[in-house]
């Protein structure tokens, strides 16, 4: 007898339950593209959790540049030497960032002059990437959805409209699509 290459069957069992939560399949070994997302987005979730936390410290600041600056003690002057701009530029820099208007490599330098990092994230409003995922899939299933009915009314409206120039009725042409499908005939 072969030897299996579990030691028991609660084992083999985990094992399986394992794969099928990963999203292999069991023959091929073939991870489906779906499950790749997933498993990225939870990733995501785990990272930005720390950012949904920091938000939510942060509160509704105006701006980082000026804030940090302050507090850690460096004059604008010194700021503004290790930038290589003037004073009124450091300045600028601090009203642009406040207003939304700084560009993020200018934010990067501004951060280093600092002796900071500039840590930059997405993070969902509300809820994980996982919940936003299955909201675009709903709403994208909604609209598809909604297309089809479209297509469809079209479709009952263009039989009306051949059938009154015609003159027959919808059951007669059912009927005699009946019969042709009997026949071996393929009508749609």
């Amino acid at each position: 007898m072969a030897e299996l290459p579990f030691k028991t069957v609660k084992a083999m069992k985990t094992h399986l339950f394992k794969v099928v939560k990963r999203g292999l399949n069991r023959r091929t070994g073939v991870v489906r593209r779906t499950d790749r997302h997933q498993e990225a987005r939870e990733k995501l979730d785990e990272t930005l959790l720390a950012f949904r936390v920091a938000r939510i410290a942060a509160g509704e600041r105006t701006g980082w540049l000026r804030e940090v600056r302050q507090v850690v003690g460096i004059p604008v002057k010194e700021v503004a030497r290790r930038l290589g701009v003037c004073r009124w530029e450091v300045f600028r820099l601090e009203k642009s960032e406040s207003e939304s208007r700084i560009m993020l490599g200018t934010l990067r330098r501004a951060a280093e002059a600092l002796d900071c990092d500039l840590v930059y994230a997405l993070t969902p409003r509300q809820g994980t990437l996982e919940e936003l995922a299955a909201e675009q899939r709903a709403a994208r299933e909604k609209e598809r959805e909604a297309a089809l009915e479209m297509v469809r009314k079209e479709e009952k409206e263009r039989e009306a409209k051949v059938l009154k120039v015609i003159g027959w009725r919808a059951e007669v042409r059912r009927m005699v699509r009946h019969g042709f499908r009997k026949l071996g005939v393929r009508v749609r």
